[in-house]
């Protein structure tokens, strides 16, 4: 009897199809093997094998990067964000990676694009120059327009933006806004908290709609749905809590308006997962763990003492032959309570710190030692928290603060290998969160024509990138060992291996503020008939033809040029074309 295989199309198969579909076969037969008396499958790779005690209950599901997160996000979060109001180690792990990446907030140098501008290079320094102190007016004002809540400047939104970014939220959001009544800058940082960005009304993911992001065929967002209010804001009256507003990720001519920071995984997601979501398992079984451990300890620590009563009412009634009829036992328990009570009240035992407790007839109290805390209990924590460090970025030390076990050679080495880690965060967030936020200040800037541009320059409108380009100076490194780094970094400028920029960044110092510092002390320093520190024979300053001092004098006068802002006009080339938020577009300026 033949048996004749047909396809879908009711028609027998191809040779080629049969021949494909016998070799599969005899390759399943290889990878087949008898255990207990049954046919079990072998993975080529063990770790996908079913029949490993380890792997048996296995079963992971097949979930691309955004869909599971969406069924979690909520849950992760929040139990994220109970690990950092309620966890030691969570609370200080966020706080030393905001202090680490954002410190104290970070200084611009911005540098445009001369090649591709029209420009000099010198040229593009002084620009670079007025956009720099224009900067530190916008991001230092002491009245706080930069944020639209009016309670930060741009340090302090920064500081936010990352403790979402790299704490339980994973993302950080802010909306740039327009501030009409704002005295010199109108572009305002709203931020967002991230659990307001959610699909409307609770509907599900679509093609082109992702756990609260409207995506395009490519999965580019280019809208979001953030609900009105916080879902935890339960008050009275809030009529905000079922209402959702979609905001576009920008204007219809590039300005940014949805700025939005985070690290995608896998390819496709639309939203962060939290760097500690790995590690939950661990924080909480180390809390368990220490609250256990707490709670054995005091228990040890309390001292019991007892009084036994050798009175026996049974023995007694047994001895006298007595026979007080139903009830005269319990009436014999309550007469000896009734008058240890009243003993006991007039004559109390009084033991300082000790609680003494009175037995009934005939009882004994056993007491045990138990052996807590336990000694492996140091060991087990430390080697969560090191888990904990290494999953967020962190070294042991930096999480705990116990440099007991440090010396220079490993702190270095410690130093150099999660700075890498520190520079790759920071500048990720800095393309994602600070970019944008410069691109749509800058664009104003150019609009009210505060910058004065020589002539032939590009226009911001046609080229925006080349305009945006800049550094972000972030927290200094540090040194461990502050003499001999020294003298490295002055080795490495004097062989021209670096650049005074480079280490002063290294840092977290600007070197050109540094130079006009230096150039107004050594004034001072000849106004008086002193020499300054810098001008001795130190070996270092002033060698290779060095710049002097005096030459920071015409950066000077550029920058209190610009704090002055003369000649300037804020209203200049203000366009009557504008977003639905308000937002003018930039006036296209005649050339």
């Amino acid at each position: 009897m033949t048996v004749e295989i047909l396809g879908p199309d009711s028609r027998p198969l191809a040779a080629d199809v049969r021949n494909a579909a016998r070799l599969q076969a005899a390759r399943n037969r290889q990878m087949a093997a008898t255990v207990s008396g049954e046919t079990v499958t072998r993975a080529a790779y063990q770790g996908a094998s079913y029949d490993h005690p380890s792997f048996a209950g296995w079963k992971a599901g097949n979930y691309s990067g955004q869909s599971a997160l969406s069924v979690s996000r909520s849950t992760l979060v929040d139990r994220l964000n109970d690990v950092a109001r309620n966890d030691g180690w969570g609370a200080a792990g966020t706080s030393r990676l905001v202090d680490n990446i954002i410190g104290a907030g970070w200084k611009l140098a911005a540098r445009p694009n001369h090649t591709t501008l029209g420009l000099t290079f010198d040229q593009a320094e002084a620009i670079a120059t007025q956009i720099e102190g224009l900067w530190r007016d916008y991001t230092q004002d002491v009245d706080m327009w930069c944020d639209a809540e009016r309670t930060k400047n741009m340090a302090g939104i920064l500081g936010l933006a990352a403790r979402n970014r790299f704490g339980p939220e994973g993302e950080s959001f802010a909306v740039i806004v327009w501030q009409e009544d704002a005295p010199l800058f109108s572009t305002a940082v709203h931020m967002i908290d991230p659990a307001r960005c959610s699909n409307p009304k609770g509907m599900l993911d679509s093609e082109f709609l992702r756990d609260g992001v409207a995506i395009d065929g490519y999965g580019a967002p280019v809208g979001y749905h953030f609900r009105k209010s916080h879902p935890g804001d339960v008050y009275a009256g809030n009529t905000k809590l079922w209402s959702w507003e979609y905001v576009s990720r920008s204007t219809e001519w590039g300005r940014p308006v949805v700025v939005h920071a985070f690290d995608p995984k896998r390819p496709g997601m639309t939203r962060g997962a939290s760097d500690w979501a790995p590690i939950m398992r661990s924080i909480k079984q180390s809390t368990d763990y220490e609250d256990f451990e707490s709670q054995a300890a005091m228990l040890n620590a309390i001292m019991a003492a007892f009084i036994e009563t050798p009175f026996d009412p049974e023995e007694m009634m047994a001895a006298l032959d007595a026979d007080g009829g139903e009830g005269a036992l319990g009436r014999i328990y309550g007469e000896m309570s009734e008058a240890q009570k009243a003993y006991y009240g007039a004559a109390p035992i009084s033991l300082p710190g000790v609680r003494v407790n009175t037995l009934l007839p005939g009882e004994k109290a056993n007491l045990t030692k138990p052996e807590h805390p336990n000694a492996n209990f140091e060991v087990f924590v430390n080697a969560a928290l090191r888990k904990i460090a290494s999953a967020v970025g962190l070294t042991y030390e930096q999480l705990t603060m116990d440099w007991s076990q440090v010396n220079y050679s490993s702190a270095r080495a410690a130093l150099l290998e999660i700075w890498r880690g520190f520079t790759a965060k920071k500048s990720s967030f800095a393309a994602q969160f600070m970019a944008p936020i410069y691109r749509a200040w800058l664009e104003e800037v150019f609009d009210k024509g505060l910058i004065d541009l020589p002539a032939g320059a590009v226009a911001f409108e046609e080229n925006p990138a080349a305009w945006c380009h800049a550094d972000w100076i972030g927290p200094g490194r540090g040194w461990i060992d502050p003499l001999r780094e020294a003298q490295a970094a002055g080795e490495r400028l004097d062989r021209k291996l670096t650049t005074l920029q480079q280490e002063s960044a290294e840092q977290g110092r600007d070197w050109k503020m540094d130079a006009d510092q230096l150039a107004r002390e050594a004034r001072y320093y000849r106004s008086l008939g002193l020499k300054h520190p810098a001008e001795m024979d130190n070996g270092r300053t002033g060698q290779d033809g060095g710049p002097s001092l005096d030459d920071a004098d015409q950066d000077t006068e550029i920058e209190e040029g610009v704090n002055g802002r003369s000649g300037s006009s804020r209203g200049a080339g203000r366009s009557a074309r504008s977003h639905p938020l308000g937002i003018p577009q930039i006036g296209r300026q005649p050339r």
